[in-house]
């Protein structure tokens, strides 16, 4: 490494941390690279590095550009060891990725998602080159009474009591935007909001499965707790990967705030999407029945026939979740995302076939295993 400033990521061990990194790396910026990884010593963390980046995309070639020199070995819960890491001083931009993304009651959640983001932002608060920190949270962070119309502005504040989240990690992520800005006001923090992020326009859902056996799921089951002509806010993490980048090196932002979203150019209904499946002639689709939230476990016997490999009754558990996101119909505002120059997000159903192919044998009983750690 030479003098230049450095872009320090955490998370890229994980999905979007890690789509992030095979952008940045891919846009000429391996260089300029430090990744917070969790790990003893250098060449273990460059390992789970070289794992984890090629499931998302990097070539031999990118990886080749990785040196222990642009590791930094530390937990989140555990950075004074760090504290004296010269490296740090050059760093001019934070992307602060990493998280516990569960909609599992995790007893860590605030611990990692709160605890660990306000040490990484005493961290790095008052370094002499830091210009700015990209706290990574969720669109979703808004609650679930946020807009009679299910349009979501990007609010500078969001709600924070309980009965306004769906699941605690929502919430752990709008404790943390609030008590970033409470306790580190001079820290030259943006906010972005990703929406729901599944899959990948290249690899489909090879690198991770989270969220889309939803989709097949309500498929196979033939239900919905919405209609099917509303709308739902997915775009894929490559695109979300690249908004980061262009909100982390655009000169001056207008706004602090920023969904990275689908919004109402690239959201998609339920019926799109289920056309964007394949299934023939529409036949799940002119089938679909609109149920209850409270109507889910009598999609047990039902499962048991159509979905054998998962335990019924722990899907019904979930899909009660995510019925409940459903219901929603949030489209997310991304206005001052695109008025930043950022094209919008390909579609769900323009990649929805490699999502498909990616995923085909692997079971839902498995493909959930990705958001219910």
């Amino acid at each position: 490494m030479n003098n230049e400033d450095l872009i320090l990521i955490t998370g890229a061990t994980g999905f979007l941390g890690g789509a992030t990194a095979v952008e940045a790396i891919q846009a000429g910026l391996a260089h300029r690279l430090l990744l917070l990884v969790r790990a003893p010593n250098p060449r273990q963390a460059l390992e789970r590095l070289w794992i984890q980046l090629k499931q998302v995309g990097a070539s031999d070639a990118d990886l080749a550009q990785l040196s222990s020199q642009q590791v930094l070995c530390a937990d989140l819960s555990e950075l004074a060891g760090i504290v004296g890491d010269p490296r740090l001083e050059r760093v001019s931009t934070v992307i602060h990725c990493a998280a516990l993304a569960t909609f599992a009651d995790h007893p860590a959640l605030e611990t990692t998602n709160v605890d660990g983001t306000l040490a990484l932002a005493a961290l790095m608060e008052g370094r002499p080159r830091l210009r700015r920190f990209l706290y990574i949270g969720t669109a979703m962070a808004c609650g679930s009474h946020s807009a009679a119309d299910n349009s979501i502005p990007e609010m500078a504040n969001l709600p924070l009591a309980q009965e306004d989240h769906l699941v605690p990690y929502t919430r752990s992520k709008a404790i943390s935007e609030r008590m970033l800005k409470e306790r580190f006001p001079d820290l030259p923090l943006v906010v972005l909001r990703p929406s729901i992020v599944v899959g990948h326009t290249r690899l489909g859902c090879a690198p991770s499965q989270s969220i889309f056996w939803v989709f097949m799921v309500w498929q196979k089951l033939g239900v919905l707790t919405t209609s099917l002509d509303a709308k739902i806010d997915v775009v894929p993490v490559d695109w979300c990967a690249q908004a980061i980048l262009h909100l982390a090196f655009k000169e001056t932002l207008a706004r602090q705030v920023f969904h990275l979203s689908a919004g109402a150019q690239s959201s998609r209904s339920f019926r799109q999407i289920d056309d964007a499946l394949g299934s023939r002639s529409n036949a799940y689709g002119r089938d679909y029945e609109q149920i209850a939230v409270d109507q889910i476990d009598q999609l047990i016997p039902r499962i048991k026939v159509r979905i054998p490999d998962c335990n019924p009754r722990l899907l019904s558990r979930a899909l009660k979740l995510y019925g409940e996101f459903a219901r929603l119909n949030y489209v997310f505002n991304n206005d001052n995302l695109l008025e930043e120059g950022m094209t919008s997000a390909a579609p769900l159903t323009d990649y929805i076939g490699l999502c498909v192919a990616s995923t085909r044998n692997i079971p839902i009983s498995e493909q959930m295993k990705w958001d219910f750690k």
